[in-house]
């Protein structure tokens, strides 16, 4: 018998085998011989609605061995009888096709036994079959002394026919999925890549203060909440630049490999790999939000090359900006008061840059839009850039026109 089942019931597999053929030789019945082949990746498939979910560490198990044999016979078959006069033919494990198909062709009557030719109810018979094609029907107390078979040892032996069946999956994990599933990291980037595009932005789970669903649980729900709709995996799955994007991030994640930076690192093992576990999927799917952020790092330093001096100094200018920067400062002090103070850049949309050094008690942050009104104390050049440095600034969160 050849089948396939889980990489990691491959031990619990191992132990049954053992046990059944201890007890198979207890009755002086040969043992089988059991190969388990080296894990791989087989595909699995959602049993409640069909989808193809990832893949799972798989092994093929082969069972091998002699059917028992003795005089010339061979127990071939089981007949389980019920109350209501219904039969139930169990071929033997591993019973060769052409046999089997001989074996459930023949007439079977309910309580004979062809060896003590007693009429009595029984719950089960079984069918005996010799090389010369005659076939027996037997009750459980006489198979031994008609055919030499133990009946004890067969009836271990017929364990066997339940592995290939056996439910491999008790051992699920959260959501009813196996614990040992994984996911393409392909198809990881390319939700989130979607995902990201219907929000907006990338939401991080420090951010569900602010009600809104973290970009890694609509991920995660994609792949493992059977309570979503498939209208909206659907949408998902149409995003049309999401494949694009999700290229792109993993190949700038890819870059981070062997990076000082463990999380940089981190990323990189993740997106080398063909599939990740579940459990690693809130990291995988972060490394939008870093690529993003270098994207727009790289738009604004190219903007900036083109920065230009606004206003002249003494002159109150108010305009809409990005916040580019926030960098803490070394402190003042004033007697015994420290005064908190940070260094604040911003962008509008020519790419224009404006500093400002402040000590208020609340400054924006990073990537926020907002309405700046300042003082031009002067111009100056940092690196390449040309910046317009302001003072007495007013800072007013920007209301964003739809796009």
């Amino acid at each position: 018998m050849r089948f396939d089942l889980p990489a990691t019931s491959a031990s619990r597999l191992r132990q049954l085998v053992e046990a059944t053929n201890t007890r198979a030789a207890v009755h002086g019945l040969t043992a089988y011989g059991l190969e388990i082949s080296a894990p791989f990746l087989a595909d699995y498939t959602d049993p409640h609605d069909g989808r193809a979910i990832g893949q799972r560490p798989t092994v093929t198990v082969t069972i091998f061995g002699e059917i028992p044999r003795h005089g010339g016979w061979t127990i071939v078959a089981r007949l389980d009888h019920d109350d209501e006069g219904e039969t139930l033919l169990s071929l033997f494990p591993g019973l060769p096709d052409h046999l089997a198909a001989e074996a459930s062709a023949q007439r079977v009557i309910e309580n004979v036994c062809h060896g003590c030719k007693v009429a009595r109810h029984r719950t089960a018979t079984y069918l005996a079959r010799h090389d010369n094609g005659e076939y027996r029907q037997l009750g459980t107390t006489c198979v031994e002394p008609y055919t030499g078979l133990p009946i004890k040892g067969l009836e271990a032996l017929w364990r066997f026919g339940r592995l290939k069946d056996s439910d491999w999956d008790d051992d699920s994990g959260e959501g009813g999925y196996p614990v040992d599933l994984r996911v393409p990291v392909v198809k990881v980037l390319r939700v989130t890549a979607a995902i990201v595009a219907q929000d907006g932005r990338y939401y991080s789970r420090a951010e569900e203060w602010r009600k809104v669903s973290p970009t890694a649980d609509g991920v995660s729900a994609y792949f493992f909440d059977r309570r979503a709709s498939a209208e909206w995996r659907a949408a998902i799955d149409a995003e049309a630049d999401a494949p694009a994007v999700a290229a792109a991030v993993r190949e700038w994640a890819l870059q981070g490999y062997g990076s000082t930076n463990d999380y940089l690192h981190k990323v990189a093992q993740l997106a080398k790999g063909e599939t990740v576990e579940p459990r690693h999927l809130p990291t995988l799917v972060s490394a939008i939000a870093g690529w993003h952020r270098d994207q727009e790092k790289a738009a604004a330093e190219k903007a900036a090359r083109n920065s230009k001096p606004q206003g002249k100094a003494g002159e109150r200018l108010t305009v809409a900006a990005t916040v580019t920067t926030v960098i803490e400062l070394e402190e003042r002090y004033y007697g015994y008061h420290a005064q908190r103070r940070r260094l604040v850049k911003f962008q509008d949309v020519s790419g224009n840059v404006y500093v400002w050094f402040s000590s208020a008690a609340t400054v924006p942050d990073k990537g926020d839009e907002v309405e700046l009104t300042g003082t031009v104390k002067k111009h100056d050049t940092y690196g390449e850039v040309t910046q317009t440095v302001l003072t007495r600034c007013r800072v007013a969160e920007r209301e964003l026109v739809p796009a």
